[in-house]
């Protein structure tokens, strides 16, 4: 990734979502911890797993300054209720192609820029997420609320605190099914973006 260089205190209590390689299951959402510099791994509570064994994964961290994903394995060796998840090679730049995480957030455009100045919305668009990866998201908005080229600024309130992403619009599709029972497809459409820059804001979140 170009220089995953963070202390623990960037990962204590960040929040980290670990998949199986082999089908794409998901394994644990939780948090991380320690973390270990030298064998580059992470501490999770063994509680978080289904099953103590071991397992090639996919991780993504929701790090202090921005979201890393991780090509890693579990071993399953349980000490004091923690497993050591090792996160092997990292990036923060990724393909389409790539793992994507379904997290299902609500979340507030609050501007658009401009000959990259950023203007604020007097009222910001609401939209959902969809799922979210290193370097892109997907979210459902409302039919034409934005083009392919378009960058914006959206604000997501997860547990942790606040996540800022400035996302750039890469495609447009058909909501192929609702994220709220009773919703009409027709009026809403689902934007890939990809994530330019992020800023994490600790302690503001959800409560």
């Amino acid at each position: 990734m170009g220089g995953w260089m963070v202390n623990e205190g960037e990962l204590k209590n960040r929040r980290i979502l670990i998949k199986n390689a082999e089908d794409g299951t998901t394994i644990a959402d939780t948090v991380i911890l320690r973390f270990n510099s030298e064998a580059n791994s992470v501490m999770i509570r063994a509680d978080s797993l289904p099953e103590k064994r071991f397992y090639n994964i996919y991780a993504i961290i929701f790090a202090a300054r921005s979201l890393y994903e991780f090509s890693g394995s579990i071993r399953g060796a349980v000490v004091e209720n923690e497993v050591e998840v090792f996160l092997g090679k990292s990036k923060e730049k990724e393909s389409r192609a790539r793992l994507r995480y379904p997290i299902s957030l609500k979340g507030n455009i609050k501007g658009v820029y401009i000959d990259e100045k950023e203007v604020s919305l007097k009222k910001g668009i609401h939209i959902q997420t969809v799922n979210i990866s290193a370097s892109g998201v997907l979210l459902q908005a409302d039919v034409g609320c934005f083009d392919i080229g378009e960058v914006f600024s959206l604000v997501l309130r997860v547990q942790e605190g606040v996540l800022e992403m400035q996302c750039e619009v890469v495609r447009i599709q058909e909501v192929n099914a609702p994220l709220r029972e009773g919703e009409d497809l027709a009026l809403r459409e689902e934007y890939g973006c990809r994530i330019r820059e992020t800023r994490f804001d600790p302690g503001k979140g959800r409560g």
